[in-house]
């Protein structure tokens, strides 16, 4: 009977499967590797519930499976129990060394809950074991740069871009770390391969237009955002970015056109009303300026206030 549900899983008939290992344990309670299959079965049909309980079950005889502790882990993580989901990956990974999953998801955790040096170590005992590992490079370059090893961590991410070419977060990141230690152009550079690899998200080109508007490239700039916003016309960043943009280039009306636009998406973003204020101060309309500068100062955005303070007396 076992090797019919095996056979089930096999097949990935997990209804099916399940059934036969609930009648495998109604005949034999101690069965301990019926419940671990039952629990891989309701994991696949997303029983995490039921599967914490039948790999619990499973660890009260082999406590020595790391396989059990691992997909223990994955089931308490689905149900947004990350201590014990953290736990478990650990003690997967100290009872197989080579997990590189163990250690990688253990280091993602880790990340998430601010604890950047373990996270740090995780994902380099994961890359110890896969040295091939995209995302464990990319994720450890992301606690690098938050441990403030900017030059590690621009390592990191440029070998994830070297092994997994269509990863668009790790040249965006790389782009942002350039751009941290004041090379621009650096970071142009790995944006334009951001958007090579995701030519259909708004966000990259949002970025290298940042960076061309940061270079005084503004009508580099321009042409980004106009993209950004074709592709995604409910980012209110984007439209942010754009009346920036166009202060810049002196299209005062076309700005506000813009912020108005983001404030519509937004009504919350302060900066869209810091710098609708610019660009009405710029057409003289002071007091409609000193009131998106006073909302942007009640939003919590502390720039604004100076501009009242200075301009609205």
């Amino acid at each position: 009977m076992f090797s019919d549900g095996a056979k089930k899983m096999e097949a990935q008939d997990y209804v099916a499967a399940e059934n036969i290992f609930n009648d495998i344990l109604t005949q034999n309670p101690s069965a301990s590797n019926a419940y671990f299959n039952r629990g891989v079965c309701r994991q696949e049909q997303k029983n995490f519930k039921g599967a914490v309980e039948d790999f619990s079950a499973f660890l009260l005889n082999s406590k020595t499976s790391d396989k059990a502790y691992f997909n223990r882990a994955q089931a308490y993580y689905a149900l947004e129990n990350k201590e014990s989901a953290l736990a478990d990956y650990l003690e997967a990974a100290k009872l197989n060394p080579s997990n590189a999953e163990a250690w990688y998801y253990a280091g993602g955790i880790q990340f998430e809950r601010n604890e950047f040096a373990q996270a740090n170590e995780s994902f380099t005992k994961a890359i110890a074991v896969k040295s091939t590992y995209a995302d464990a490079f990319h994720d450890r370059g992301s606690a690098r740069q938050k441990l403030n090893d900017l030059q590690g961590a621009a390592a990191d991410y440029r070998e994830a871009c070297r092994l997994k070419p269509n990863l668009s977060s790790a040249y965006s990141n790389l782009a942002n770390v350039l751009r941290a230690q004041g090379d621009l152009q650096g970071a142009l550079m790995e944006m334009g391969y951001a958007i090579k690899a995701r030519p259909k998200s708004p966000d990259p080109l949002i970025k290298r237009s940042v960076l061309k508007y940061e270079l005084k490239d503004y009508d580099g700039a321009l042409a980004d955002a106009n993209k950004a916003i074709e592709l995604d016309s409910k980012n209110y960043y984007a439209w942010n970015n754009r009346g920036c943009i166009k202060n810049k280039l002196r299209d005062y009306k076309g700005a506000i056109e813009d912020f108005n636009q983001s404030i519509s998406l937004n009504s919350d973003y302060a900066p869209a009303y810091l710098n609708r204020g610019i660009a009405n101060e710029n057409l003289n309309n002071t007091e409609s300026a000193c009131k998106d500068w006073n909302l942007a100062a009640s939003k919590g955005l502390t720039a604004a206030q100076t501009f009242v303070d200075t301009d609205c007396k």
